[in-house]
């Protein structure tokens, strides 16, 4: 499992892998009410979650807009962890008009290395890199951006407590803000695209349940929602997580990640993360 950097939403459990850090300051009881946590120490522990050494998922991604038309999307995710860093592949499979697109990400656990990212678009028979400037964009026409999948990194930010306890469809969470430090503000802004961002973590499983960004551009705020939460394989998994852009108290769109089937600790070959494989396919 790498353990490395905080993903926003962390609830697309096969996609994202973890962080150990030191503490932040702000103190509340954690939930066996028998030691002291901090807001930081808190993210870590979201992170530190068992995600497996690798993660083959089938998603179907829901695009919805403000008139409720929907736009339906299937890829197949893929996953492996290196020591600290990490590799992932998406490859769309439908409709039609996008199979054979695929991203890939090279996550490097060095704090001082940009990862490296790609898309492939079959309809321009090429590969473009994308730019860290780029990253706050959105991922193929949805509410996630590049940054949400992709993750940042927790020593950007300063992380204290909203509250100590809130009740989010029956589970008890921590309610915790999260701000880019000083030293870390434009980078932060500029790959992420959030002025701050809100986590709601559950207590029993540490489990994002909720996530709420403010966007630095358009007045809007962005709303994650996580649901059908089980165990499989012993591995807490997210199976659906929605995220709703709104302006002004408005909903401008929507979109839903619902994960179909995934399977963790399968053997996955590491020259399928390459950008020539990308091109050739996964047919």
């Amino acid at each position: 499992m790498r353990k490395s950097k905080q993903r926003f939403p962390r609830s697309l459990t096969v996609m994202f892998g973890l962080v150990a850090l030191l503490a932040g300051q702000h103190l509340f009881a954690a939930s066996d009410g028998k030691e002291q946590l901090t807001a930081r120490q808190v993210i870590e522990l979201a992170d530190a979650r068992d995600d497996g050494d690798t993660a083959i998922a089938d998603y179907t991604l829901v695009l919805i807009d403000r008139r409720d038309r929907q736009r339906v999307r299937d890829f197949t995710f893929y996953r492996q962890d290196e020591g600290e860093d990490t590799r992932t592949l998406a490859h769309f499979d439908s409709p039609a008009d996008i199979r054979g697109t695929a991203y890939l990400n090279l996550d490097w656990d060095d704090p001082e290395r940009d990862d490296d990212s790609w898309l492939y678009l079959p309809t321009l028979q090429r590969v473009k890199r994308i730019a860290s400037s780029d990253k706050s964009d959105a991922f193929l026409g949805s509410d996630f951006s590049y940054a949400d999948i992709n993750g940042f990194e927790i020593a950007w930010f300063d992380y204290s407590f909203v509250a100590q306890s809130e009740l989010v469809d029956g589970a008890d969470t921590w309610v915790i803000e999260a701000t880019p430090k000083p030293e870390f503000k434009e980078r932060a802004e500029d790959e992420t695209g959030y002025s701050h961002m809100r986590l709601w973590i559950r207590k029993d499983n540490y489990i994002q349940a909720r996530g709420q960004a403010w966007e630095l551009r358009g007045n809007r705020i962005k709303f994650f929602t996580s649901s059908d939460i089980e165990q499989i394989d012993g591995i807490w998994t997210v199976r659906r997580m929605q995220a709703t852009t709104t302006r002004n108290g408005r909903r401008q769109h929507a979109s839903v990640l619902q994960v179909n089937d995934v399977t963790y600790n399968a053997a996955i070959e590491q020259q399928l993360f390459t950008t020539e494989n990308m091109q050739r396919g996964l047919d």
